[in-house]
């Protein structure tokens, strides 16, 4: 057979089999079931959006999400669980529902001077990456931790104004952890309640304050009845991430888990600036005065701040000897945590927010 004529069957077999591969449909991306127990709406769940919408972009659609809101997929006390189940492939959880097998990442909850958000969240991410006490504990949970979320400094919506610590004296207040119990032992008269039960306590009277968040008092409209905030601008909850099922993860190609890496820590950045901009809004908002609503803010002075964190120590004392009795170095997480706030704190005094730069 001549050269002429293997040339042409030879192309005419590429041709075809260009036109056989151009008839197969291309393959579909793989969707991951993603469990939280929050509501479908306010700055969490928009980040969630920006993270599923980060993810697909950037594995070329290979990777989705599909969300399961408002725990009907799991709830937050069986989240961790169920996860590491394989129940859903990734889920957000909060870390008090678990405190012996979670004790390390529990120290995101403790009363520490850390109310900075993206410097809270960029400590407790690098905390949890790096440092081989919670690898090893989310290992042992079934999961793999994929970013951090925060619920911001904490702060006081009262029904009356409050000049300082000494005020809480007698003060019937809704709070919640170990901030709870500190305000508890200044005088306080702490009761259990969940959020959407709040406004009608306040408006009849039944409590004077409430424990919450400046984005959250907005969400849930407590400035109708509340008027004074008492600024405490103090620790915040950041035992509260993300976590991935081991077994999906292994299941991911080595490309696939860094670029889902790439976007848990771009995450930190992202969800920082959201929050910050949902505080300053909602203060700012509530100050100006929404309808007839206006509430009045007095600031903690610094040295009723430094008395808060004194208080808060004896909190971070009884953590450490949980840890020490769970067999875990406790000395050596706190050691490492603090010097990541102090690292980012140095960082954000230096150069600002990422998102500023």
């Amino acid at each position: 057979m001549s050269g002429a004529h293997v040339g042409a069957r030879a192309g005419a077999a590429a041709t075809l089999a260009v036109l056989l591969l151009s008839l197969i449909p291309p393959a579909e991306g793989r969707t991951l079931l993603f469990a939280d127990f929050g509501a479908n709406r306010g700055p969490r769940a928009a980040a969630l959006q920006w993270f599923a919408d980060e993810l697909r972009r950037r594995s070329n659609g290979s990777l989705e999400l599909r969300f399961h809101w408002g725990g009907t997929l799991l709830g937050a006390n069986a989240m961790l669980q169920g996860v590491a189940d394989g129940v859903a492939d990734l889920g957000s959880i909060t870390a008090f529902s678990w405190p012996r097998t979670l004790r390390g990442y529990n120290i995101g909850d403790l009363p520490i001077d850390d109310a900075d958000i993206w410097v809270g969240m960029r400590a407790m991410y690098e905390l949890a990456t790096t440092h081989p006490e919670l690898v090893a504990e989310f290992e042992r949970a079934g999961v793999a931790y994929v970013t951090n979320y925060s619920t911001g400094p904490i702060q006081l919506i009262c029904t009356r104004g409050l000049g300082g610590l000494a005020d809480l004296q007698g003060t019937r207040l809704r709070g919640s952890g170990p901030y709870a119990q500190i305000l508890a032992g200044l005088g306080a008269r702490v009761q259990r309640m969940s959020q959407p039960d709040v406004y009608q306590a306040l408006a009849s009277g039944l409590l004077d304050c409430n424990q919450n968040y400046y984005y959250g008092m907005l969400a849930y409209r407590q400035y109708e009845v509340a008027a004074h905030v008492l600024e405490l601008d103090w620790g915040q909850n950041l035992a509260f991430g993300i976590v991935m099922s081991r077994r999906t993860r292994a299941s991911l190609s080595a490309e696939e888990q860094r670029m889902l890496a790439g976007v848990g820590s771009d995450f930190i950045d992202h969800f920082a600036q959201q929050m910050l901009a949902a505080d300053a809004e909602a203060r700012s908002a509530m100050s100006a005065g929404i309808g007839r609503a206006r509430i009045t803010v007095a600031k903690l002075p610094a040295a009723e701040q430094v008395q808060l964190q004194v208080a808060g120590d004896r909190y971070v004392g009884r953590w450490l000897a949980e840890a020490t009795a769970d067999g875990r170095d406790g000395a050596g997480i706190l050691a490492a945590y603090r010097q990541h706030l102090a690292g980012y704190t140095r960082e954000r005094d230096a150069e600002g927010y990422p998102w500023t730069r």
